[in-house]
């Protein structure tokens, strides 16, 4: 899930195109387990590493290990500086992932969040954890960045235009089986039926859940609102009179959310602070339309048609528009349909193709392009 659906659906594409990757892992599920994909701890051993020992630690020096083989890193979330410095210290090309926005950027913005909101922060953002991406910034040749705001707040965090690289995140079909099977668009309801609206996140004030509560009161439409995910404490306190309303219904969260897809007519996802969320392009990949924050929007959301993208400051546009396509079927069927058209942009394959291509121009312009490009990837 998350991170990890994203490492392994790219990478686990390359295997055998011009950009040959082999991915280095702790440890893998064994029905996820191919010839690209090296586990650093056998699996008779898992449970011995993952009580006792730093099983991250083995999957580095491992890594460290058969970089010497390869042209390049690309190196995920998790791994330490210490062996980003050393895979430097190589004179190769090291690309890092970044899923979501600068943490400077992210802490600012949860830092107002819980001010507005009358709290001291309580989010996991802290001033060591923003130096430490300052300085996996200076050492990396090249960011990952899958969507434009995420790009934007690493320029205002001072890194060269010259080492992002913008991209996206994608979906994955076989998630999905049924719509593989039908390759439907949604279907206009042939009468008027009641409004059911989704939301799925945890970490609640960074997903803006305190916001869209606000907006579910004003909007006083004829509907259901379905929230997905842990509650923050502090949230489930302060709206606690909204949770329990007849037209609120919380659920935990799942590892698969076809069923609530399946019964929902509109996505939203007013958050604050994001990468380009999974949940939005399996949204869309069910034929729905979004309203979303520019960062719930994640890149791919077109407004005015896969749905709306308003900024949170501007509370009577987000009324106003879930009021619209509560009344308005047939704009939630035409934004719906659109939304369908534009995930098929997105799913893993196209997208891992079109992250390859774009690696491989930033290293051709580094050094002269060799016929094919070995990558080392740490997990």
């Amino acid at each position: 899930m998350a991170i990890s659906q994203v490492f392994y659906q790219v990478c686990s594409s390359w295997e055998g195109s011009d950009l040959s990757a082999h991915m280095i892992v702790a440890s893998c599920e064994e029905n996820l387990r191919r010839p690209n994909l090296t586990e650093a701890i056998p699996p008779l051993w898992h449970w011995y590493y993952y009580k006792f020992r730093d099983y991250q630690r083995k999957a580095e020096t491992l890594f460290l290990k058969k970089f010497k083989d390869f042209d390049a890193a690309y190196l995920w979330p998790g791994v330490s500086i210490e062996t980003l410095a050393l895979a430097k210290a190589s004179g190769k090309p090291i690309f890092v992932e970044q899923v979501n926005c600068f943490t400077g950027y992210a802490k600012s913005i949860l830092d107002q969040a819980y001010l507005e909101l009358g709290l001291e922060p309580a989010h996991n953002i802290s001033q060591d954890l923003v130096q430490c991406e300052l300085v996996v910034n200076q050492l990396a040749d090249f960011l990952i960045c899958p969507s434009q705001q995420v790009s934007q707040s690493f320029l205002a965090a001072g890194v060269p235009a010259h080492k992002i690289i913008t991209t996206s995140e994608g979906w994955c079909p076989e998630r999905f089986p049924y719509l593989l099977s039908h390759q439907s668009m949604p279907q206009l309801p042939t009468q008027e039926q009641e409004l059911t609206v989704v939301f799925i996140g945890n970490d609640s004030i960074r997903k803006g859940l305190h916001h869209l509560l606000e907006i579910w009161q004003k909007a006083n439409i004829k509907g259901k609102l379905i929230i997905v995910g842990q509650l923050d404490p502090i949230v489930a306190q302060r709206y606690g009179e909204v949770l329990s309303r007849s037209d609120v219904q919380h659920m935990e969260a799942n590892p698969n959310y076809a069923e609530v897809y399946r019964q929902a007519d509109l996505f939203v996802l007013p958050s604050l602070e994001e990468g380009s969320p999974l949940v939005t392009y399996e949204a869309m990949a069910h034929g729905l339309p979004v309203l979303a924050s520019p960062m719930g929007a994640g890149g791919i959301v077109r407004d005015g048609i896969d749905g709306f993208v308003i900024p949170l400051a501007e509370e009577e546009r987000w009324v106003d528009a879930l009021v619209e396509l509560a009344t308005d079927r047939d704009l939630r069927w035409q934004m719906g349909a659109a939304a369908r058209q534009q995930a098929e942009y997105f799913t893993w394959d196209k997208v891992a193709l079109r992250r390859a291509d774009l690696m491989l121009q930033a290293l051709s312009h580094r050094r002269p392009q060799h016929p094919s490009q070995q990558l080392a990837i740490a997990s």
